[in-house]
């Protein structure tokens, strides 16, 4: 592809075409030479010994003379052919090498270049090449994978070395195969692997090509994408169904009012009726409620975002539920830094999203139970986040639960509605915040709620504080 395959027949080769026509007029200027100089000795005898008997000797030193006048000749044409050949080589050499070096260049900057990882192996295994793409995606420096086999680049068990070693033992080409594995900064990665055969210049197999790409933010887009088809359905039932309701159980909640009232002001009402009353008021209050929930998690994206204290707003949070708190026998700790950076967003709706964190953790422990809300600021993908850390010591999620833990109405709790966490989860979407949770079963749970630094907001120490 880089360099074309080199020519068989003898005279089509650029440097036998040229030095056979320089040796032939070199060999023609000599012979003409060569006459010359034989006719000017002939010349000069004759010259010598005109009317004279010419002796023994003299013929026999002319005829010497004249072989090596020949000889002398012949060695001066083969020196000389012998200096052209080596001339006309080296300067073919040089021009062969420049273009060679040329070509070695274009292919290197082609390869460079491409947006996709690079990496061929050799029949044995040894890595042959690999563009600054692949080394970027393998986090391995050049140094680190060239001429060395893959099995002491990657580890025995690794996903990378594993498919390498399935793929050279077997042989065949592959197409898209998807491997996840651990980056060095703890983040799972998903690349795509395609190969092919390498063939070397006698057509023979020389190893495998490895096309590398990463693949990892293509999916999550792709995941979000299909997450909010699949949602805005929901979101608009969800609308549609929380309006539809709320007007039939006002009416319930007004006219039970005013038949509790009439009941009260024309008898005394026994202990069972008051009983009755509690509970349809509390059921009515129970699905006003669910009826909220629903239609937060139904709105759009809020039109008005202003500069938002997290200090001041975890501390609001924690006042709130400080008491339900105490009357669960439970503990709030709280640990906010000070100066932090402010964020851009809509106040109401994220202190939502953390109460709806909070309220879980509390009903996910038992009495005596520690919540503990960590806020702290770090910088992640070049960019800086506020962090609002949730952790309980509850009896955690197991892994089937938390895969579907921000699905609307999913609940593991006798008592939930499924949304809480779905809310919350759709406001820090509006935000462009994210929401993570970590759990084992028996170990707690840490719900994390990240939100952008506001452009220009970073937190200046203020002098004396």
């Amino acid at each position: 592809m880089f360099r074309p395959r080199p020519e068989t027949p003898l005279f089509h080769n650029l440097l036998i075409r040229q030095i056979v026509p320089i040796l032939i007029i070199v060999g023609v200027v000599v012979g003409v030479l060569l006459i010359f100089s034989l006719e000017h000795q002939s010349m000069v005898v004759v010259g010598l010994t005109e009317g004279k008997t010419v002796s023994s000797e003299l013929n026999a030193a002319v005829g010497q003379s004249r072989r090596d006048l020949i000889a002398i000749t012949l060695l001066l044409f083969i020196v000389g052919g012998v200096g052209i050949s080596a001339v006309v080589t080296y300067l073919h050499y040089a021009n062969t090498k420049q273009n060679l070096e040329e070509v070695k260049g274009l292919a290197r900057h082609i390869l460079e270049s491409i947006p996709t990882g690079v990496l061929t192996v050799s029949e044995d295994g040894v890595i042959t090449a690999a563009n600054p793409t692949a080394e970027a995606i393998l986090e391995r420096p050049a140094a680190s994978l060239l001429g060395k086999h893959y099995d002491v680049v990657f580890g025995e068990g690794h996903p990378i070395q594993v498919l390498l070693a399935q793929i050279l033992h077997h042989g065949g080409s592959m197409h898209s195969k998807e491997i996840t594995f651990d980056s060095q900064n703890g983040e799972v990665r998903t690349i795509r692997i395609s190969s092919v055969d390498l063939t070397g210049d006698n057509g023979k197999p020389a190893g495998m090509i490895f096309q590398l790409h990463d693949v990892t933010e293509w999916l999550a887009l792709e995941k979000q994408v299909n997450e909010a088809q699949r949602l805005t359905a929901l979101h608009t039932l969800s609308a549609g169904v929380a309006h539809e309701l709320r007007n039939p159980l006002s009416a319930l909640d007004l006219n039970l009012h005013l038949l509790e009232e009439e009941l009260r002001e024309t008898t005394d009402l026994s202990s069972r009726a008051n009983d009755y009353f509690k509970v349809l008021n509390t059921e009515l209050s129970r699905l006003s409620a669910i009826l909220d929930n629903i239609m937060r998690y139904a709105q759009s994206r809020p039109s008005q975002f202003q500069e938002v204290n997290i200090q001041s707003l975890v501390s609001h949070v924690t006042q709130l539920l400080q008491h339900e708190a105490e009357d669960r026998n439970q503990h709030l700790q709280v640990s906010v830094p000070t100066n932090l950076p402010d964020v851009q967003g809509d106040e109401t709706q994220i202190a939502q999203a953390l109460i709806n964190v909070v309220i879980n953790a509390l009903q996910a422990m038992s009495a005596g139970g520690v919540c503990r809300i960590i806020v702290q600021e770090r910088e992640r993908q070049e960019r800086h986040w506020l962090e609002i850390a949730v952790h309980d010591t509850g009896q955690g999620i197991d892994p089937q639960s938390l895969v579907h833990i921000f699905d609307p109405f999913y609940t593991t709790k006798e008592t939930g509605t499924g949304l809480g966490l779905a809310v919350a989860h759709r406001i820090l979407q509006n935000h462009g915040g994210r929401i993570d949770v970590t759990a084992l079963p028996g170990e707690g749970t840490s719900v994390t709620l990240s939100l952008p630094v506001c452009v220009n907001a970073r937190a200046i120490p203020v002098e004396g504080a």
